[in-house]
């Protein structure tokens, strides 16, 4: 079997959530609660219901060479636009020769974890669930 015959399909990445990723998908309700980005330190973290959380600099070191691998980059700025543009991602797939792809979320979690952190908050984060998976 030739390596053009082959359907490359990744079963292990990791998606960083772009900044607009909740707003756009919350209920009218829940507007201005929806997890959000702020630049706290010089570092892009993610705020829900006014804790900052979340780290996403380590799932986007792709492109860099081994010994850079870190706890940077800090913001989007620094990071391979593939990792949170989806139509980048698509292009980075393309030039790859990668069919699918199989995403694991940063800022929620597996299975939306951080939102469960939030038990008075209940519907907001169940809200941002779904506005995750609407994304």
């Amino acid at each position: 079997m030739k390596l053009e015959d082959l359907v490359l399909v990744s079963i292990d990445d990791h998606a960083i959530e772009p900044p607009n990723a909740f707003a756009r998908h919350m209920p009218a309700k829940f507007k201005g609660r929806e997890p959000h980005i702020e630049t706290l330190k010089g570092r892009d973290v993610w705020v829900f219901e006014g804790r900052a959380t979340g780290y996403m600099g380590l799932n986007s070191v792709v492109g860099r060479p081994k010994e850079e691998y870190g706890m940077e980059p800090l913001g989007y700025e620094h990071m391979r636009r593939g990792t949170w543009d989806v139509q980048a991602r698509v292009d980075d797939m393309n030039a790859n020769g990668v069919l699918g792809s199989l995403c694991f979320p940063t800022f929620p979690g597996f299975a939306g974890q951080r939102f469960q952190q939030y038990p008075d908050a209940r519907d907001v984060s169940l809200a941002a669930i779904q506005a995750y998976n609407d994304w």
